[in-house]
């Protein structure tokens, strides 16, 4: 509508709204200039296992039919719906230069979440 230059947005977010930085980024990827995600959730299917917050996971997956959905052992199908939902599914997308920023200690959203999405977005040349 032209509000905005594209060539001045930045995405920025921290934990859940690391989440939304990183899905915008992938699913909007001419939107954003520049990016950066702190502690940010970027796939559920990694993050299920290693959180203190496992049912949230289910939330954002399943939404209302996540309590009658939990488990402890995701079922293979489970986990491919987590990854499906997860900001990791769009990160080949991803042309925003992005700054991680990680916190080795984070019990809610485990390191190794960004990671994974920073070795892909290093791999796709966006990583800073």
């Amino acid at each position: 509508m032209g509000f905005a230059d594209p060539s001045k947005i930045a995405a920025v977010g921290i934990s859940h709204g690391g989440f939304l930085t990183t899905h915008l980024i992938g699913q909007a990827p001419d939107k954003f200039a520049a990016a950066a995600a702190r502690n940010p959730v970027c796939n559920f299917a990694l993050m299920v296992g290693t959180t203190d917050i496992p049912d949230w996971c289910y939330y954002e997956a399943f939404g209302n039919e996540a309590k009658s959905n939990y488990t402890a052992a995701p079922s293979a199908e489970h986990l491919a719906l987590f990854y499906d939902k997860s900001p990791i599914s769009h990160v080949s997308k991803v042309k925003a230069p992005t700054l991680m920023i990680l916190g080795a200690k984070d019990l809610r959203v485990p390191i190794t979440d960004g990671l994974q999405y920073a070795r892909a977005l290093k791999e796709n040349g966006r990583a800073g």
